[in-house]
């Protein structure tokens, strides 16, 4: 009993027990410093929503990165108390990575690629993108693949090596420009009038920041005259701000009883002479 008692007290007492306590809790404390001044460098107060989603990623991004780094270090540090050949352990780490580097190609490109979207800007979780004919929220952002989650709520997985190159809605100048088509018969006098009563109604919307904007026709439609208006706005939903804006038109056409063109299919009965 007393040689047990003794073998556990040499060993709380050898460097086997208070190096590797002493080794993860230095981990620790270094994990919150970088932490804390990463956050203190990237995340600032009054800096544009773009900026903050941008900075916060990047933030994310390195903090992961480090973590790996200082658990990885203490793992070694931790092995060479107990006897383990850290120098041929690294040695094989190195050969490993070479090996695993040619056969996992595909991989690294995703994650420089990764790298290159955050520091170029190209997008950050909560922008709306369009990418190949597919639009919707960046829900989620890692090293190897990109979340894209649409409007029906599908979600599109694409590996970062595959975007070369996206449309990002949400970093672009909040000036949007809305179309609508009227029928041949209705007067663009008219048409002016109905977009007056409208413009009141948007610069109430709590996101409009300047006055609206009649830009004239667009073109001449099969069935339709199809007019333009901009609008100003800080939203960067700039879909959900376009179906209020839409709303508002629709209510008001319905109210001055303008016409909204639709196909139509006209029969004609011949008669034999």
């Amino acid at each position: 009993m007393n040689n047990i008692w003794e073998s556990f007290i040499h060993f709380f007492a050898s460097d086997k027990f208070y190096i590797p306590v002493f080794t993860i809790a230095i981990s620790i404390l270094l994990i919150k410093l970088f932490d804390a001044i990463i956050k203190k460098k990237l995340i600032k107060k009054n800096t544009s929503s773009i900026d903050a989603k941008r900075r916060n990623t990047i933030f994310s991004l390195i903090s992961n990165i480090l973590k790996y780094i200082v658990i990885i270090l203490a793992v070694i540090v931790i092995l060479s108390v107990y006897g383990f050949n850290v120098t041929g352990l690294i040695t094989g780490l190195g050969v490993a990575g070479v090996v695993a580097g040619l056969a996992l190609q595909d991989a690294l490109k995703d994650i420089i690629m990764g790298c290159n979207i955050i520091l170029d800007n190209y997008y950050v979780v909560g922008d709306y993108v369009e990418y190949k004919g597919f639009t919707g929220e960046v829900v989620e952002f890692g090293l190897k693949n990109t979340k894209i989650r649409g409007f029906d709520g599908e979600v599109l997985v694409v590996s970062n090596r595959q975007i070369s190159e996206i449309t990002n809605l949400s970093q672009k100048n909040n000036n949007y420009i809305i179309t609508v088509p009227f029928a041949y018969e209705e007067k663009e006098a008219d048409i002016k009038k109905l977009f007056d009563v409208c413009f009141k109604e948007i610069k109430k919307l709590k996101e409009t920041t300047g006055d609206p904007e009649y830009l004239g026709i667009k073109e001449f439609g099969e069935s339709s005259i199809v007019y333009m208006i901009k609008v100003h706005t800080t939203s960067q939903n700039q879909f959900a701000y376009k179906r209020a804006i839409y709303s508002i038109i629709k209510k008001n056409v319905d109210e001055l009883g303008i016409k909204i063109p639709y196909p139509q299919i006209e029969v004609h009965n011949g008669k034999r002479v």
